[in-house]
């Protein structure tokens, strides 16, 4: 089981890792520690082991005759990510990209490697959604997967191994690089439809105007910070996708093709369910500040129809309330009880004449 992070989310890291520098530093928001995990298997075997952060080279923990998964948890010890991505052949930038969570979805490709940079997108128990950059390097038999946290990110793909779906265990690092970004992409389409039913439950509630509609405009604006955080994750990668596909490299063989084009079709999905959220969130912006009109306009009504049915009455009262000396009305022995009858008959039948003319 892997270890309960040691600290969450707190504060933003104020770092920038925009200018060239020998050295680079994480900067994300987590404060995870840094833990490092070894999958080795092959179709016989499955073993995994933690691994020391100051082991001498991690190179030599390579074995040529299996398939080598380092799992990553947690970038806060970047000399250590810098050391393993300059071990295994790439660049100090590469590890600057590793280590900065607000840089561009890419795929990148060299002669022996092929390097990803993206962002998962998921909701946690709370039905808070959260983004976690990820990155991903493979070459040859080994994959690096590097996460800022040490969430389960890749259960399912470990659930695969232990039960050799596919025959992972005796494919090459491809098929487990496609297991791994299916992961990703799943929970881009988990919170892409998420967010689409919840639109449509808010659409729903907007639709009835008899509903309690106080909290509405915030939750729309929710749903829209969502939408936008899925789009961004999910759009770049979209158009990186195809590089994978055409791929030179060798590390993902012409048999794997089929699963790459249908995480390619997932991919498709989440930006139709984006667009179609993009259009639901118009619509039920419109839709809402119909609706205040509307509930505006039937307050407005009520209070004038107060006032209409007063008009008469206060013409009443005004006349009688006039201090002339000759009104003989004010003398007559039942003067005020006809009065009074008088004001209530005339509030009746101003009633009734509106109520014919369908004023409310």
């Amino acid at each position: 089981m892997r270890r309960k992070e040691a600290t969450h989310v707190h504060r933003r890291r104020h770092i920038s890792n925009r200018h060239l520098s020998d050295k680079y530093y994480y900067a994300g928001e987590h404060e995870t520690v840094t833990d490092i995990r070894l999958t080795q298997y092959n179709a016989e075997t499955l073993h995994t082991t933690e691994i020391k952060k100051n082991t001498s080279s991690f190179g030599k923990l390579v074995d040529p005759n299996k398939i080598n998964w380092f799992q990553v948890s947690g970038l806060t010890d970047s000399d250590t990510i810098t050391r393993i991505v300059k071990e295994f052949g790439l660049h100090n930038l590469d590890a600057k990209d590793i280590l900065t969570p607000q840089h561009v979805v890419k795929i990148e490709e060299y002669a022996n490697h092929v390097l990803i940079i993206l962002n998962s997108s998921y909701y946690d128990a709370n039905m808070e959604i959260h983004s976690e950059h990820i990155s991903l390097l493979v070459t040859g038999n080994v994959v690096i997967t590097f996460t800022e946290s040490n969430n389960p990110v890749f259960a399912n793909t470990m659930k695969a191994l232990e039960s050799d779906m596919l025959n992972l265990r005796k494919k090459g690092s491809g098929l487990l690089l496609a297991f791994l970004l299916n992961t990703i992409i799943a929970n881009l389409v988990e919170t892409a439809s998420k967010v689409e039913e919840m639109l449509e439950d808010i659409e729903e509630t907007l639709l009835d105007i008899k509903s309690d509609q106080g909290n509405m405009g915030s939750m729309i604006q929710q749903r829209r910070h969502e939408y936008m955080l899925i789009r961004k994750n999910s759009q770049p990668l979209k158009e990186q996708f195809p590089k994978l596909l055409r791929t030179e490299n060798g590390i993902i063989s012409p048999d794997m093709l089929p699963i790459y084009n249908d995480l390619a079709d997932q991919l498709q999905f989440v930006i139709q369910t984006t667009e179609s959220c993009l259009e639901i969130i118009s619509s039920l912006v419109d839709l809402y500040i119909s609706n205040n009109d509307l509930r505006m306009n039937a307050i407005m009504k009520r209070l004038t129809v107060v006032s209409t049915l007063f008009i008469p009455l206060t013409f009443l009262v005004g006349v009688w309330g006039m201090n002339f000396k000759l009104m003989p009305e004010l003398d007559w022995r039942y003067g005020y009880g006809i009065a009074w009858g008088i004001m209530f008959l005339t509030g009746i039948l101003t009633w009734i004449y509106m109520r014919k003319k369908d004023w409310f």
